[in-house]
């Protein structure tokens, strides 16, 4: 899969195929907002809702598991708590390739 992300560096948009770019363009963009994917993304609204109770932990494995579900594994996962944010930073696996044959 190949992402098309803007860019600040003279240029309106790029492509790039990288695990990272595909994880910050899945977990910035709301659950049915795009017109042309509409399971792409996070439901950041239902962890906002009036009526859940949130929890880090389950926010964290929410996330996780979203992408997981696309093909990016997460190695570890850094919380920083600063007044009253916390901050996740993900680190990912580099993707897997294969060069093996299969055959039929």
């Amino acid at each position: 899969m190949i992402d098309i992300v803007s860019t600040t560096y003279g240029q309106d948009i790029g492509t790039f195929n990288t695990q990272t770019t595909r994880a910050a363009n899945l977990l910035s963009v709301q659950l049915g907002a795009l017109e042309y994917a509409q399971d792409l993304g996070i439901d950041l609204k239902y962890f906002l809702s009036e009526n859940f109770r949130f929890q880090n932990e389950s926010f964290k494995a929410y996330l996780i598991e979203n992408l997981a579900s696309k093909g990016i594994n997460v190695t570890d996962v850094i919380e920083q708590v600063e007044t009253l944010f916390s901050t996740y930073k993900f680190n990912l696996a580099p993707e897997e390739t294969s060069s093996g044959f299969v055959a039929r």
